[in-house]
């Protein structure tokens, strides 16, 4: 894979390749219907769509998110590379969640899966974040 900028247009579109191509995450979305939003104040929106057996990441916001993270360039660089822990950016305020977060729960091993499957685009970032 290439070198892609993090948050970039062609990052994104590098995670909806991997997503739409991936048999366990389409599987899953199979079974669950899901929307992720992402927003970076200094950056992008995208988002994660999942259901009817399709697997997506769009630039833009949602439709209609379940749940949207925001934060900042910096914290959502660190998180992607694993630098930052999720949860400790929510209690610091460096990430905000809208939506009800406990929904998430039964979807652990998705969420788990998104991260393996997106795991060659973290590693093709071009500072490595």
């Amino acid at each position: 894979m290439a070198e892609l900028p993090p948050l970039s247009d062609a990052w994104i579109t590098a995670l909806d390749d991997v997503a739409r191509r991936h048999d366990g995450l389409l599987g899953m979305a199979s079974t669950v219907t899901l929307s992720l939003e992402y927003r970076v104040a200094d950056g992008p929106t995208w988002h994660i769509a999942l259901g009817g057996g399709e697997a997506r990441v769009r630039p833009g916001p949602a439709e209609a998110p379940d749940v949207t993270f925001s934060t900042d360039r910096a914290t959502a660089t660190g998180l992607m590379a694993g630098a930052i822990d999720p949860l400790d950016a929510v209690i610091t305020g460096d990430l905000s969640i809208v939506g009800d977060p406990r929904g998430l729960v039964g979807h652990h091993d998705l969420l788990a899966t998104l991260g393996d499957v997106f795991a060659d685009v973290r590693a093709a970032t071009v500072d490595g974040t």
